[in-house]
């Protein structure tokens, strides 16, 4: 899957490969790989913030910073693999679905 950066030069690509790779658009080159412990199977941008979100094949939610590389939170609360992600209108809160049946909340306010 790939997901725009909205306003900055940035795209991001995750896949069962257990990576998440930033991409520098402007250079066309990757900027950072990170890797999961199992595969990415939704990603979002947090808003237009520097901030990435991955949804995982472990039920676990992940969010990122773009401009280091390093995985700065991990949700849990998912038995099942992580379907999709989406983020409020005013950028408080991720919310993820999985596989299980379970739709889960995460407050993400700090990640602005």
């Amino acid at each position: 899957m790939v997901n725009l950066h909205g306003s900055g030069p940035w795209a991001a690509t995750g896949s069962l490969d257990e990576k998440l790779i930033i991409w520098d658009l402007h250079h066309s080159v990757p900027r950072f790989s990170c890797d999961h412990e199992d595969g990415v199977t939704c990603l979002s941008w947090l808003g237009t913030s520097r901030y990435v979100a991955t949804g995982c094949a472990d039920g676990k939610v992940r969010v990122w910073d773009s401009l280091s590389g390093i995985c700065v939170k991990t949700f849990s609360g998912h038995t099942g693999i992580i379907q999709s992600l989406a983020v409020s209108a005013n950028g408080d809160f991720l919310v993820s679905v999985a596989f299980d049946g379970i739709g889960r909340v995460f407050r993400i306010s700090e990640f602005k």
